[in-house]
């Protein structure tokens, strides 16, 4: 079967917009998708104002309504993805007055607030940023109240420049620690599809962390285009299955009222 666990809609910030919940899930069918969870973003931070979203509450009411309208011909999970859980109280506040089908734990910014995504690499020591992301991702599953941890690669996405080319080969020290936690503390790992348009032109994590995610003993994947255009629902979950076959892993980790069941792929 074939799933995708993480995509956006128009109420994610740095998503197209318009693309409703509905929208979302009558391109998923289209696609040939059998279980989707809309996944918004709601990211919170260290240092500087609220949460970021466009409309949870609006959002949320949307994405439950299209839960109703599709059942029967689409099984779609009401989700989130929270940023830096452990960054702000209020995500814990927020999980507690909200019930979603799965949560998928990112670190999108840094504890001084330094986005990773938009940041200029080039003016940065990489090496110390890396050691200080994964020092980071640790201390989020330390924290928990997610079920997914969400591309691990995301740094690689957005490192690369003229004579540089980031990878995580040297930090396989750091990672295992990340990976054991994930292990212990049941967490799926995510393989997502979004370094298909990127340089990197294949979906993450790197070969090396699914290796090691596998041999202490990791069992649990999800699968997400982290789409956030209509156009690219389902993105890569083929690829992604693929590689996770070639891992070892026949199944998908799909959460239902943060209640994991495997899938088979």
């Amino acid at each position: 079967m074939l799933v995708d666990l993480h995509m956006h809609t128009e109420y994610s910030m740095d998503a197209q917009s318009p693309q409703s919940p509905l929208a979302k899930a009558r391109a998923a069918l289209a696609r040939g998708l059998g279980i989707i969870a809309i996944t918004d973003h709601l990211d919170f931070y260290h240092r500087h104002g609220p949460a970021e979203n466009r409309d949870i509450e609006v959002c949320v009411r949307a994405v439950r309504a299209a839960k109703e309208a599709f059942a029967g011909r689409l099984e779609l999970l009401a989700g989130i993805e929270l940023g830096q859980v452990h960054a702000d109280p209020a995500a814990d506040a927020f999980l507690r007055t909200h019930a979603f089908d799965l949560v998928i734990g990112s670190l999108h910014v840094m504890p001084n607030d330094l986005d990773i995504y938009f940041h200029d690499f080039a003016s940065l020591d990489c090496d110390a940023f890396l050691r200080g992301y994964f020092a980071q991702v640790l201390a989020m599953e330390r924290h928990g109240g997610f079920d997914v941890l969400a591309h691990l690669d995301y740094p690689l996405r957005v490192m690369r420049r003229e004579g540089y080319t980031p990878s995580f080969d040297q930090y396989m020290d750091r990672i295992s620690g990340v990976l054991r936690e994930c292990v212990s503390r049941g967490y799926a790992l995510e393989l997502n599809a979004a370094g298909l348009d990127g340089w990197q032109k294949k979906v993450g994590p790197p070969d090396c962390v699914l290796y090691e995610y596998r041999r202490l003993g990791g069992r649990r994947i999800s699968i997400g285009s982290d789409s956030h255009k209509l156009s690219n629902v389902g993105r890569g979950v083929e690829e992604c299955a693929a590689l996770a076959k070639r891992f070892g892993f026949d199944s998908v980790t799909v959460f239902r009222g943060r209640r994991p069941e495997q899938v088979p792929l």
